[in-house]
């Protein structure tokens, strides 16, 4: 190096180490430094690197201290050397600069220790706790006490301490300072991916309290950069505060916190795979505005032993983010409890306003023992976003999950949310893959959409599935819209023994089941038992045919639209039932390629059921089938009550059974209309075995056949005059000639409708018909009579313009020019 190069490097490194004096002066220049404000002032003196801290003020059980500084280097220590009965060490810093703890904090007994500093705190990479009670760091500006006293750092004139009682607030001033905790990341790992419990590995890194007792960190901002924090079996509470009170309450594992007083919240950060830890049926409680885990961050509970699951729940005013999974790309991180033990894990409870997963990260519970997993209960008051995975490992998509691996149950889960969007795999589901039972979910959405899969051909889905002998849960929807397409789901499977539980969609306004996914399934809402290809059933140890049931799906909306190949849908390919699909809707629109599908393989077939108000329209090879494959198996019957039913572009209505009897095909309609290459059948294994059509349309009397139009036009130029509309116009008028049904809508304005008795009826095109003919003995084969129509209208592109009730004079004509009358 040149003595230029040498000259300037070490100017630059000057230029360095004093921003980082300037920045953080107290970290380099001053460690602890009493300030003599206390009756009785702290005391410090320093030996082989340890601050040995004496003195301070008693006050029954409470220890007082008053510091200037208060900071701990990488190597050095401090010891607070507190008497026995001592319960609440109190230390308070008074001057304006940040306390840096990279090095042990350490007191005698049991004794909490509280440690305020209203410029902030940094605990370093090595920073250190032996404490035998709970441990309170907080940027407040003091700590208020039951009989009125408040210990402030802010100001310190002395006052009388004699009534000191218990701690039971934080005070805050309206710029509190950052509480950053600095880490290497958690060491965790998992033998399988999905299939294992967590291990957890060393915890002497990191913030750690004796088990039993309370890890809270209250203060401005919260960042934990690669932290872990620990407290075994007792509790963590993370609170961002800009301003205001938070209460204290004694629990017996340390101290409850109480954020009413509080308006104004600031933000707390995961980030570099930090770790927030209360396993043993701990308690974590994190409340801030805006709440983040990114990179894999990890809030996390794991119960091995008998003990009662304890909780994890998030609060948060604006938005809670989960990102990413583990450096090993075996789990997600995200919010997590799980039991290997015959004690529950936690419960999961999250609040927020926007609650975004994406990138792999996960909100879940699991039991691999006897205890249940624990329930999840999501509310986002505006919006929940479920955004794929991660490209090291796409099987894990971003979820919110609960599984059940032994014989203990998967917990429930509950959403409430003003919008739910699910893509490229996101998932909202529960499962078994042992003895135990998957749970229920039910959702509360005001729109909810699911859009695509993963790579890995996860979709994007609500559901709830056996892998094993237990059975899946029960799925509920309540929404006012309902979007599945390009192969999302709304699923209950059974893939082994288990059964599949019931699906029910209630949504006031639409559903819509539309697209595929390339190369994969289409979207669908479904209960079905399936067989999946022998890798897959290698994989999750699943048995080549199952034997579960299917469950019933039940959907109740205003408008049903299955489109480009979308199906809905009961289906068994196993050895179990086949369920029930009902739909209740004002119309069912059906079209290319799209289906209601009920099937089974060896038992008797499913049954569909469509109460339809106003119209079902099938086009474009779309289907309603109920098929039995297996032997001696009947066909599954399909029941139809509509208004109106269009069937046209070889839309199909079959009840067929394959090696058996056929079904039944039972059809109460007003009208009923199709083109020649549809079919309704229920065709059996030979002619013998087939099943039966019935159609029953108690508004049309075929005896009468077809009714004959009228063709005659009233003489227009001996009936009105040459000026035919009203007012004074001087210009060319027009006239309309309507048959029965009613007045146009305003005198100015002639109507180009034709009206029945009870609604217009719009027509595209001028024109004039009078026999109108379809012949509906090619809409069925071999079966009973059907009853025709009378009053309809096809227009030249098949379309169907229904007149309510048969007429005996019906003229359609198009507007006539009053030079056109003369």
């Amino acid at each position: 190096m040149s003595g230029v190069s040498m000259h300037l490097y070490w100017w630059h490194l000057g230029i360095v180490l004093f921003n980082v004096i300037a920045l953080y002066p107290s970290t380099v220049l001053a460690q602890i430094t009493p300030d003599a404000t206390l009756p009785n002032n702290s005391q410090v003196t320093l030996s082989n690197k340890t601050f040995n801290i004496t003195g301070g003020s008693t006050v029954a059980s409470n220890l007082l201290h008053s510091f200037k500084d208060f900071s701990i280097l990488y190597g050095n220590g401090a010891i607070f050397n507190n008497a026995v009965n001592i319960q609440n060490i109190i230390v308070r810093v008074t001057g304006n600069s940040i306390s840096n703890i990279d090095g042990l904090i350490k007191t005698n007994g049991g004794a909490n220790l509280f440690l305020m500093n209203p410029n902030g705190i940094i605990f370093g990479k090595n920073a250190q706790l032996e404490i035998g009670g709970s441990f309170l760091a907080t940027s407040a500006n003091s700590i208020k006490f039951g009989d009125g006293f408040e210990f402030s750092a802010v100001n310190t004139e002395s006052k009388s301490l004699l009534t000191i009682t218990a701690p039971v607030g934080l005070q805050f001033g309206t710029n509190p300072g950052a509480i950053v905790v600095q880490g290497n990341g958690y060491n965790l790992s998992t033998q399988q991916a999905i299939f294992s419990p967590l291990m957890r590995g060393s915890s002497t890194n990191g913030l750690q309290v004796s088990p039993g007792n309370t890890l809270a960190l209250v203060g401005g901002n919260i960042d934990l950069l690669g932290a872990t924090l620990y407290s075994e079996q007792g509790q963590i509470e993370l609170g961002s505060v800009n301003n205001g009170q938070v209460n204290l309450t004694s629990t017996p594992q340390g101290f409850a916190l109480n954020y009413q007083g509080v308006k104004n919240f600031g933000d707390i950060h995961l980030s570099q795979q930090a770790l927030v830890d209360a396993s043993g049926g701990g308690t974590i409680n994190v409340q801030g505005n805006n709440v983040s885990l990114a990179d894999g961050s990890s809030i996390f509970i794991q119960n091995q032993e008998s003990q009662k699951g304890g909780s994890i729940n998030v609060n948060t005013v604006s938005s809670l983010k989960l990102s990413g999974i583990s450096p090993s790309s075996k789990f997600n991180g995200g919010l997590s409890s799980e039991t290997t033990g015959s004690g529950s894990s936690s419960n999961l409870t999250v609040s927020t306003k926007q609650l975004e997963i994406n990138n792999g990260a996960a909100i879940v519970t699991r039991s691999f023992g006897s205890g249940h997993a624990g329930n999840i209960n999501v509310n986002a008051s505006s919006s929940l976003d479920l955004i794929g995975f991660t490209p090291s490992n796409p099987y894990l998509s971003s979820v919110i999950a609960s599984g059940a691996f032994n014989s203990g149950n998967a917990g429930d889960i509950s959403v409430l949310t003003n919008q739910i969007t699910a893509l490229n795999g996101g998932n909202i589901g529960t499962a078994t893959l042992g003895q135990g039972n998957a749970g229920n979910i039910i959702v509360n959405s005001k729109s909810i959409v699911l859009i695509g899969q993963s790579s890995t051909y996860i979709p994007s889905s609500i559901s709830v599935a056996s892998f094993g002998a237990g059975d899946a849960g029960q799925l509920t929807i309540n929404t006012s819209s309902l979007v599945v397409r390009d192969g999302g789901e709304v699923n209950s499977s059974t893939l082994a023994t288990g059964s599949a539980g019931d699906v029910t969609v209630n949504a006031r306004d639409y559903v819509e089941v539309s697209g595929t996914y390339p190369k994969s399934t289409p979207s669908s809402v479904a209960s079905s038992a399936s067989i999946r290809d022998k890798l897959f059933q290698q994989t999750y140890k699943l048995p080549p045919i199952p034997s579960g049931f299917s469950g019933n799906v039940t959907v109740n909306t205003s408008i049903l639209n299955i489109k480009d190949g979308g199906l809905v849908t009961v289906n068994n390919q196993g050895l179990g039932r086949g369920g029930t699909l009902r739909v209740n809707a004002n119309s069912i629109k059906i079209d290319s390629r799209g289906a209601f599908s009920s099937a089974t393989a060896s038992s008797s077939g499913g049954n569909v059921e469509l109460n339809v108000k106003d119209l079902l329209q099938m086009r474009s090879g779309s289907s309603i089938t109920t098929e039995a494959n297996g032997n001696n198996s009947i066909g599954g019957n399909i029941t139809i009550d509509a208004g109106v039913i269009g069937i046209f572009e070889n839309s199909q209505i079959n009840a067929n059974s394959i090696n058996f009897q056929g079904g039944k095909v039972l059809i109460n309609t007003g009208a009923i209309f199709g083109s020649p290459d549809s079919q309704i059948t229920a065709r059996g294994s030979t002619p013998q075995l087939n099943g039966t059509v019935q159609i029953n349309t108690p508004l049309v009397n075929s005896s009468k056949g077809l009714v004959q139009l009228t063709i005659r036009f009233v003489d227009a130029s001996r009936q009105i005059s040459n000026a035919c509309t009203p007012g004074n116009s001087k210009f060319n008028d027009t006239f309309t000639v309507t048959g029965r049904g009613g007045l146009p809508p305003h005198p100015y304005e002639p109507s180009r409708v034709m009206t029945t008795d009870s609604a217009w009826v719009r027509f595209p095109v001028k024109r004039e018909e009078t026999n109108v003919k379809i012949n509906l003995s090619s809409l069925i084969t071999a079966y009973p009579t059907i009853i025709e129509a009378s009053g309809w209208i096809a227009d030249t592109r098949g379309n169907i313009e229904l007149v309510e009730k048969a007429t005996q004079t019906h003229i359609i004509l198009h507007p006539l020019s009053c030079s056109e009358l003369k």
